[in-house]
């Protein structure tokens, strides 16, 4: 990570005591000081990677996100705010819990018992559901709430100035796998970062489609197609499709501008981009078949509807398909809903996609009738990194990476906050309005 502020010797000490103080002011103080704290470092992997040579350093995320709920148990005596996911939620952590015990039988290995490694994978896949109900649970007041919108742009700006800074120098005149470079997401790889950049370059557009101060629009704009920059040079075919499907719906349910345009760049895309660019999206096709990275999905998930069939009410087991190895030295079935149905079967599925759904529609709906511009700004953002998340996890897995779909949970839960501040004023009114209208005589007189 190259943005360091003259500060590159001392950083990693710095964030270790910033952690220190957030986990103290989330407890004692504050909990929202926590989500601070760790909002910005959420798709900066990397530099978390920093703290690992300190003592509980590499659990920093959890331990921050146990001082947050600590501290809201001490203001509310409760950690479980009243939202549209929370009972969803609940029964879905408990589920994919028996799942992974059952993956534990389908494998012959040990109970998933806290410390081991699956159940390290299953609490670090929880963790972001989690972080909904957390930030739900902080009651982030609305100036709150755009200081966080702020810190999410200043670690974009981190993530893409890094990205391009370690890019520029590159040859693309011709494409080559040398030319990709996960930049500040670590393990979660160039595609992980690709999806990245088109979630938030979607958001960012739809906070873009409410804000009346022309700066701040011009600001998203800017940002978001700085993004689209860094999401062109990733080389990702899956990152593009996201981005165009992300655009498409933005252009549908509230700028119809942006359809004119999607259509202009359909028209004129291969004049835009370099040529490297071009030959990775025309490369799918370019020998008269599928390419060799395209056949290899098509046998891995050839493969894994081989597991489903035996398999198909309730799957293998979570977080059983990394350890088969039936292609070759692949962990994953290259579609997150694939691997889904193999893992928890149809059963496990079908409750996934009802969490999205109500994510989405809840996010559609509170962009149209929110009466505050910015809170439906937020509830349009999280439809549309939705959308765009959804079809970036055709090609791979995403929503296991924090670095990749964090910001999704964080902004499900500040729109959850904000349907609550909403409902409130609307009650506050409407008792208002009772209290002014005078009652007719005659229902004096009855």
């Amino acid at each position: 990570m190259s943005l360091h502020f003259g500060a590159e010797g001392s950083i990693a000490i710095l964030l270790y005591l910033g952690a220190i103080a957030a986990v103290l002011a989330s407890i004692f103080w504050r909990p929202v000081v926590g989500i601070f704290y760790l909002v910005p470092l959420i798709p900066l992997q990397t530099m978390r990677y920093r703290l690992n040579d300190f003592p509980l350093g590499a659990s920093v995320v959890t331990i921050v996100l146990v001082a947050v709920a600590i501290g809201v148990i001490r203001r509310k005596g409760t950690v479980l705010p009243k939202t549209p996911w929370t009972v969803l939620i609940g029964i879905y952590a408990v589920f994919t819990f028996l799942s992974l015990i059952l993956g534990s039988s389908y494998l012959g290995l040990p109970l998933p018992f806290p410390g081991s490694e699956r159940f390290s994978v299953w609490a670090d896949y929880m963790m972001m559901p989690a972080l909904l109900l957390l930030v739900a649970a902080v009651e982030p007041s609305r100036l709150q709430m755009k200081g966080i919108i702020v810190m999410m742009c200043l670690a974009v700006l981190a993530l893409d100035r890094n990205f391009l800074s370690t890019v520029s120098g590159r040859d693309f005149s011709a494409f080559s796998y040398d030319l990709r470079d996960a930049g500040s997401m670590g393990y979660a790889g160039i595609n992980g970062m690709a999806a990245f950049e088109a979630q938030v370059a979607i958001f960012l557009l739809a906070l873009a489609a409410f804000e009346k101060n022309l700066l701040l629009k011009l600001g998203y704009w800017a940002l978001s197609g700085l993004s689209a920059v860094c999401l062109m040079y990733s080389m990702s075919r899956g990152g593009y499709v996201a981005l165009l499907a992300g655009w498409l719906f933005l252009g549908l349910a509230k700028k119809r501008w942006m359809l004119v345009a999607l259509i202009a760049f359909v028209f004129t895309w291969t004049a835009l981009v370099p040529n490297a660019v071009r030959e990775r999206v025309t490369m799918t096709y370019d020998t008269g078949g599928l390419d060799h990275s395209s056949e290899t999905r098509i046998t891995l998930w050839q493969d894994a509807m081989q597991v489903f069939d035996s398999n198909i009410v309730l799957g293998s087991g979570f977080n059983t398909y990394a350890y088969m190895h039936r292609v070759r030295d692949y962990e994953d079935t290259h579609n997150f809903f694939l691997k889904l149905l193999v893992e928890t079967g149809i059963f496990g599925l079908a409750l996934f996609l009802w969490l999205l759904g109500k994510t989405f529609r809840v996010g559609l709906m509170f962009s149209r009738r929110a009466k505050d511009p910015f809170y439906a700004s937020l509830g349009l953002g999280l439809a549309g990194w939705l959308v765009t998340a959804f079809v970036a996890n055709m090609f791979g897995d995403r929503w296991n990476y924090l670095q990749v779909c964090g910001y999704l949970w964080v902004i499900a839960g500040m729109v959850a906050h904000a349907l609550k501040v909403e409902q409130a004023e609307a009650q506050e009114s409407d008792a208002a309005e009772d209290v002014e209208t005078p009652l007719p005589d005659d229902a004096v007189l009855a």
